[in-house]
C-alpha cells in the first residue's frame, strides 16, 4: 500500500494538472470564439474537453507518483524528472504500439533530461556564494 503522503502529492498534481488543462482550453474557447459570445465560448470548451483534462489529471499524478518511487528508491538521484516523465509517456503511448511508446518515451526523457539540467544550474546558481561588495568591479 502507497504511503499516504505519495497519494496526497499525487492528488495535488493531478488537481494542479486538471486546474491548468481546463484554464488552458477556456483560453483556447475565448480566443476561438466570436466577438458577441467570447466568454460563452470559454465556458463551454471546458465540458467539450473533459476527457483531455482528465487525461492529463491522470498523467500529471502519474509523474508525480513516479517521481515519488524514484526518489525512494535512490534518494540523492539528480535527474528523477528524466525517469518520470520518460516512464510516464511510455506507459501513456502504450496503445498506439511498443515503437511509438519508445520513442515518445525518449522523448520525453530527453525533455526531462532538460529540465532537470535547468533546476540542477538554478540551485547550484542560488547556492553559490556571492563576490563580496569590495571586490566588485564596478
Amino acid at each position: 500500500m502507497p504511503a499516504p503522503n505519495v497519494i496526497d502529492q499525487m492528488r495535488e498534481d493531478a488537481i494542479i494538472g486538471a486546474i491548468f488543462v481546463s484554464v488552458a482550453h477556456f483560453v483556447k474557447g475565448v480566443c476561438t470564439s466570436p466577438n458577441g459570445s467570447r466568454l460563452a465560448g470559454g465556458f463551454l470548451a471546458v465540458p467539450e474537453n473533459a476527457l483531455a483534462v482528465g487525461r492529463w489529471a491522470a498523467w500529471f499524478g502519474v509523474v508525480k507518483a513516479t517521481r515519488c518511487t524514484v526518489q525512494h528508491v535512490s534518494p540523492g538521484y539528480p535527474f528523477e524528472s528524466t525517469v518520470a516523465l520518460g516512464v510516464t509517456d511510455t506507459l501513456f503511448s502504450m496503445h498506439h504500439g511498443p515503437r511509438v511508446a519508445l520513442r515518445n518515451g525518449l522523448r520525453y526523457a530527453a525533455i526531462g533530461g532538460v529540465l532537470d539540467m535547468v533546476m540542477y544550474s538554478l540551485k547550484r546558481s542560488a547556492c553559490a556564494p556571492g563576490i563580496p561588495a569590495t571586490q566588485r568591479r564596478v
